[in-house]
């Protein structure tokens, strides 16, 4: 089976180092090797938090939306603390698309009893009010 965690560390490196395109094109790669069902490959969801923080570096939130797009069919495999909904918030919330996360936002909030927002920018728990 493919170890994620071995793969993705390169590219944390990459990522130390700022090669945030080689880092998104690198998951690109990996993503695709990852075979049906994704949900099923132990640490697979990382991908898909790894690409959006990369995307977010780069200002790119078209890729930030399409990989979190991808992480409902992680809900049914990991333990429901928000965290997916939490990461489609964000992306939401980068975007400009408010109504959509606030709604993700308090979802997150409700399943993570507020451990989704600590050490997070403090706009998103605003949102809530």
């Amino acid at each position: 089976m493919l170890d994620v965690m071995a793969r993705l560390r390169p590219i944390g490196e990459a990522f130390r180092s700022k090669e945030f395109d080689q880092c998104l094109a690198s998951l690109r790669e990996l993503w695709a090797e990852i075979p049906e069902s994704k949900a099923e490959v132990p640490n697979a969801y990382l991908i898909l938090e790894y690409a959006v923080a990369i995307a977010f570096k780069l200002g790119d939130l078209d890729e930030a939306k399409a990989w979190s797009d991808l992480a409902p069919q992680f809900m049914e495999k990991r333990q429901d603390v928000g965290e997916i909904e939490f990461l489609m918030g964000k992306v939401a919330f980068e975007r400009g698309e408010f109504d959509s996360a606030r709604k993700k936002f308090l979802d997150a909030n409700r399943k993570s009893k507020g451990r989704a927002f600590q050490g997070e920018n403090p706009e998103y728990r605003r949102l809530l009010r």
